[in-house]
């Protein structure tokens, strides 16, 4: 199974990309919503982190875009950003995301939420 990573930051990219392969997951990063949606369109991701706030596309655009590829209408896409309110939670599932988490994290948090999401 394949995760995909959305994040215009290396940093971020890195070090989610670490956490999952610990667990034996593979992963694939990419560092801005365009190639998220190319790949999204020839591959199948049963989880999709994503940043919200990108140069070039930003991640709501993004995924609006990934929702219409054939093989992504269901993936867990989850919004990554720095806004940690329960307001913005709610504002990220109304317009489309399946979940939200909040930069920073700790890398229990992340392999929990992969986990849940795979259980579902």
């Amino acid at each position: 199974m394949n995760i995909l990573v959305i994040d215009d930051k290396k940093d971020i990219l890195f070090l989610v990309k670490t956490i999952l392969e610990m667990e034996d997951y593979k992963v694939t990063t990419v560092n801005n919503g365009d190639e998220g949606i190319e790949l999204c369109k020839k591959n199948e991701y049963p989880v999709i982190f994503l940043d919200l706030m990108m140069e070039g596309k930003d991640g709501f655009a993004t995924l609006k875009e990934i929702r219409e590829t054939k093989l992504n209408k269901k993936a867990y896409i989850i919004a990554l950003t720095a806004k940690a309110y329960e307001s913005d939670k709610k504002e990220v599932v109304e317009k489309g995301f399946d979940d939200h988490f909040s930069k920073p994290f700790r890398a229990t948090e992340i392999i929990t939420k992969v986990r849940n999401c795979l259980k579902r």
